[in-house]
């Protein structure tokens, strides 16, 4: 198979085709686009998120994977269950911090209520210990668990059972030692002192009610609005939205 994109420092095998059986260290996985080229090709497993294709293609699976995929989303929703309140997230120790709305904001929020403790268990793609939970937070209504993320720490990469299904991505972040990474300035530039680099590897799994969806890149807001997961208000007003 011809690779089509510029990727640093990750072998052709753990980019393309099976991920390795247990966690593997990754260091300079920056992979980036060729001139003309809009997206990585449809079998990368990891990558940053603007480069992946939204959607995975669920035709590039076997049946083993896909079954991998359906189970993995099927112990995530179940293991969840208990937090569909945010005040029973709170409790159990997810940040559920929301910012005060100003007049006339009508954003949809994905809130990614994150527990700190299980982002540093060492437990990776853990069904029943997501790093966050996220929550559908639109205005005028209570938030609305619509999914999960699993992250690996920096430098680690993520296990993909699922194979081409489920797909981890980061972003490019500005780091400082071992501090958590931070969004780069509005002009792409990082604070003096800070480094660009590419951010730890996450995977969404929403609980939308097929395999392709649940395992979009970003919120999949059409099959958000068709399963009832976001209110029929903000699918008819196409509200904007904030975070992913």
């Amino acid at each position: 198979m011809k690779m089509s994109s510029v990727c640093v420092g990750l072998g052709l095998a753990l980019l393309i085709g099976a991920a390795p059986a247990t966690p593997a260290v990754a260091r300079g996985i920056l992979c980036k686009l060729r001139p003309g080229q809009e997206t990585l090709p449809a079998q990368t497993l990891r990558g940053l998120a603007r480069h992946l294709t939204q959607y995975p293609d669920i035709s590039l699976a076997s049946a083993a994977q896909r079954g991998a995929a359906a189970v993995l989303l099927a112990r995530v929703r179940t293991s969840t269950r208990r937090w569909h309140a945010i005040g029973a997230a709170s409790a159990a120790g997810f940040d559920t911090h929301r910012a005060r709305r100003s007049a006339g904001d009508n954003f949809v929020g994905y809130l990614h209520a994150e527990h700190r403790r299980s982002s540093h268990d060492g437990r990776l793609l853990d069904p029943t210990r997501p790093e966050a939970l996220i929550y559908a937070n639109e205005p005028g209504r209570k938030p609305v668990l619509i999914g999960a993320m699993f992250s690996a720490p920096r430098g680690m990469l993520g296990p993909t059972p699922g194979g081409p299904i489920d797909r981890w991505h980061s972003h490019i972040v500005c780091v400082r030692g071992d501090k958590r990474g931070l969004a780069p300035l509005a002009d792409g530039t990082c604070p003096k002192g800070s480094a660009k680099t590419q951010g730890s590897e996450m995977l969404h799994i929403w609980f939308t009610r097929d395999l392709r969806s649940a395992f979009a890149v970003h919120a999949p807001r059409p099959e958000l609005c068709r399963d009832g997961l976001l209110s029929p208000t903000t699918c008819a007003k196409r509200a904007q939205t904030r975070g992913m």
